[in-house]
């Protein structure tokens, strides 16, 4: 392997230091030290002529290296960082530079920018960068402009969402600390960066390319050329990117390998009259690829076809021969030396994955056609069909351990859609030709590629529309994917082997059968219990009430405050839809800031709720803000006081400030922070569990909390971290009112509980 595929040899180590410096947290000094002493001692080693024991030395260096890379990335934090310096809830005048591209979407543009110093009392240096929303879109920022605004800046919080997806996690591979809001550009000051830069010319290049085929195609038509061309999917409406997704084909809006083809073929026709030497030729399209990716935004996927389409350009440059394994392997080297937080990226791992797996299995498959290579009919069906079952076969996987979602029907969609992606990308490139020739003659070439784009979609709609066949699949182990990618390679192998062939069909029958019966297992013991989702919403808990999988439950909120956003669409919404919820019985409202009110009445109205349940301190708020909507919200408005004697609703009782849920071996008590009012039960449970949505006080040692009731369990939204002037600890505090340390939300993300089992509430982090 080492003589072979030194770049495959190296990457394996590589990606072991960015594994084990995700899950080991080392001190980067060390590992850098490491990373040298291995490097010095391979350096060393080479005068004895040995090359095995040198190469493992440079290898374990790399290692140590991606390892010190990752590690001073994503927790190289100095004095003058600002996860050190920001204070919650104060407003600060912010210095910086804009780091990146704006992604822009409907709902408003996200900018990532790099600070230099913040103010509050006084202005300080800073480290770091945070993430500036804004709820308008704009697309006048490009890359180095420098602003000064002034905002609160919100950490990084939460864990795993409902879905599995660890929202601060992935800031932080991104090297994002903080998150600004704020609701339009012109509270912004902008000093506009040198226009000169290349960075400007290719944000000017770009509106030029979108501002042509606006002028030349239909709104949806163009729209959809801007996300096969360059990946710009923020016009492309709803509908059709449901379409992409349930028809398996939404890769076609993420640039890819076949883009960067399509962009060669048509550059190298197009130099092929200037007749230029052979290597100028090859430099001249690795220029355009790198203009390329630019105008792509650097996506995963177009780095890693722009970097292996480069590689090979140069092997033709040097006159070298080149293995396919090794120049997928060095580029995955390459974009991970630069940045090792890509192999965390979704699009990076389905990129490689992919083009790997095509690199490993076609050329097998395809020898088993050899006779008929010549042969129209396998060049034009058979050829296609293979790539899109190796394709499909490798993606799967991951798409269903990440998306929790599996299109049935997406080889055939796949077959029919690409060849026709494909050539609309030439079309589109000869429309953006014929227009900087000929306005007229782009405008007559854009009628015919309307066609093409017309077709395409008409296509999507019947495969991937309403009636597409689609498995969601749950949550999938990440040990269950690595062991279905093994079974790949032992295909892989067996394929002459008979002994190996034996084992591969005695292997997936016994995997499969495993996943059958876990799942049938795992079916039949979730079946028709009760179950309740928490989850953390800005200054309290949102908890969902439901019999487990059904698609109609309850809300119940807590401490809710208002955001410079939409809370029903950011949060809400998500939360709701992860669980396959469609329709909301009741909503129970503990407690809710004024401006957060117009969240919650949008959420009654999507999800047609029967009924909205207020404290009586808070039903004229509620009327005043229901008025400004007259006619849309039909929800009965019902205020509630004291404990109520009889349920709301099943095994649901009411009180000033709480909502007791009964179980048949657990009560769950949702509760708008602490109090030391007694609180009287329906009755006496064997198991009480918390769930309150304010801070508790550490540091308190009261045993009267909710007149001395002790809990088996308590969720909160966050702790707050102070000590007490008492010095008792926060673990004393917790033994004085729970058997167990609390579960805060702010760190474990959502939780899932099963109030019903026989030991007490059973409580699961959601994945």
């Amino acid at each position: 392997m080492l003589r072979k595929y030194p770049s495959l040899f190296v990457l394996v180590f590589t990606l072991a230091g960015i594994v084990l410096a995700d899950n080991i947290r080392l001190p980067a000094w060390i590992l850098l030290l490491g990373c040298l002493l291995f490097f010095l001692s391979g350096a060393l080693m080479l005068k004895t002529g040995d090359r095995t024991k040198p190469a493992l030395a440079l290898a374990i260096a790399f290692l140590f290296f991606s390892a010190f890379h990752y590690t001073a990335r994503m927790h190289g934090i100095g004095p003058r960082h600002l996860s050190k310096i920001v204070v919650d809830d104060a407003r600060y005048h912010i210095f910086g530079r804009v780091a990146g591209w704006p992604l822009v979407k409907e709902s408003g543009t996200e900018i990532a920018i790099s600070l230099d110093s913040l103010g509050a009392d006084r202005m300080v240096p800073v480290q770091g960068r945070i993430l500036l929303k804004l709820s308008d879109t704009t697309t006048a920022l490009q890359s180095g402009d420098r602003l000064e605004f002034f905002g609160r800046i919100y950490p990084v919080r939460g864990g795993r969402n409902i879905g599995g997806f660890d929202y601060r996690r992935y800031l932080h591979l991104k090297g994002l600390f903080g998150i600004v809001y704020l609701p339009t550009l012109l509270d912004v000051r902008v000093s506009v960066a040198d226009r000169s830069r290349l960075l400007a010319s290719v944000d000017d290049l770009r509106a030029q390319i979108r501002s042509s085929l606006k002028r030349n195609l239909s709104p949806r038509s163009a729209a959809l050329a801007s996300g096969f061309l360059i990946g710009e999917t923020r016009d492309i409406p709803a509908d059709v990117y449901t379409w992409f997704r349930d028809s398996g084909t939404l890769h076609l809006l993420a640039v890819s390998g076949s883009n960067v083809a399509m962009i060669l073929l048509f550059f190298w026709v197009v130099l092929r009259p200037l007749r230029l030497p052979r290597r100028r030729r090859a430099l001249v399209l690795m220029a355009c690829v790198f203009l390329f990716a630019l105008l792509s935004y650097n996506e995963p996927s177009v780095m890693r076809a722009s970097v292996m389409a480069s590689l090979v350009l140069l092997a033709g440059i040097l006159e070298r021969r080149y293995d396919l394994n090794n120049i997928i392997a060095l580029t995955a080297l390459i974009i991970l030396l630069y940045d090792p937080t890509h192999l965390f990226n979704v699009g990076f791992q389905l990129s490689f994955v992919t083009a790997w797996g095509l690199i490993f299995f076609l050329p097998r498959l395809s020898a088993l056609f050899s006779r008929f290579h010549s042969r129209r009919w396998y060049r034009w069906l058979v050829f296609p069909l293979l790539v899109s079952i190796v394709a499909q076969a490798c993606s799967v996987p991951l798409v269903a351990l990440y998306f929790h979602r599996v299109a049935v029907i997406s080889v055939l969609a796949n077959l029919i859609i690409v060849p026709l992606v494909s050539l609309a990308v030439v079309g589109i490139l000869v429309v953006l030709t014929a227009d900087l020739i000929l306005p007229l003659l782009g405008l007559f070439t854009g009628s015919l590629l309307n066609v093409l784009l017309e077709l395409i979609l008409w296509l999507l709609r019947h495969l991937g529309g309403t009636a597409a066949p689609v498995i969601t699949t749950g949550d999938i182990p990440v040990g269950a994917v690595m062991i279905i990618y093994l079974l790949f390679v032992l295909v892989y192998l067996s394929v002459r082997r008979k002994t190996l062939r034996r084992v591969v069909a005695i292997s997936a029958l016994v995997a499969v059968n495993l996943m059958l019966l876990a799942g049938v297992g795992g079916t039949w013991l979730e079946e028709r219990q009760p179950e309740i989702i928490a989850c953390r919403v800005p200054g309290g808990i949102a908890g969902v009430l439901r019999i487990s999988n059904a698609s109609t439950a309850d809300l119940v909120v807590t401490d809710l405050i208002g955001r410079e956003y939409l809370l029903d669409e950011k949060i809400i919404d998500p939360l709701l839809q992860q669980l396959g919820i469609e329709r909301l019985t009741s909503i129970f409202v503990l407690s809710c800031q004024y401006d957060a009110i117009d969240d919650l009445l949008r959420t009654a109205d999507r999800y047609n709720a029967t009924s909205l349940y207020v404290r009586r301190s808070s039903r004229h708020s509620f009327a005043d803000v229901m008025a400004m909507y007259p006619g849309s919200v039909g929800v009965d408005l019902v205020p509630f006081g004291r404990l109520t004697e009889e349920p709301v609703r099943p095994g649901y009782y009411l009180s000033g400030d709480e909502l007791v849920a009964v179980f048949d071996s657990s009560t769950v008590i949702f509760a708008s922070g602490w109090t030391d009012r007694s609180l009287t039960l329906p009755r006496n449970p064997e198991h009480i569990l918390a769930v309150v949505g304010g801070k508790p006080p550490v540091g308190s040692v009261s045993n009267d909390l909710f007149g001395g009731v002790r809990f088996s369990h308590v969720i909160c939204s966050g702790i707050e971290q102070r000590s007490s002037s008492r010095k008792v600890s926060g673990d004393l505090w917790w033994q004085t009112v729970a058997e167990t340390r609390p579960y805060d939300l702010n760190l474990e993300g959502a939780v899932r509980i099963h109030p019903n089992s026989a030991a007490g509430p059973d409580i699961n982090p959601c994945r």
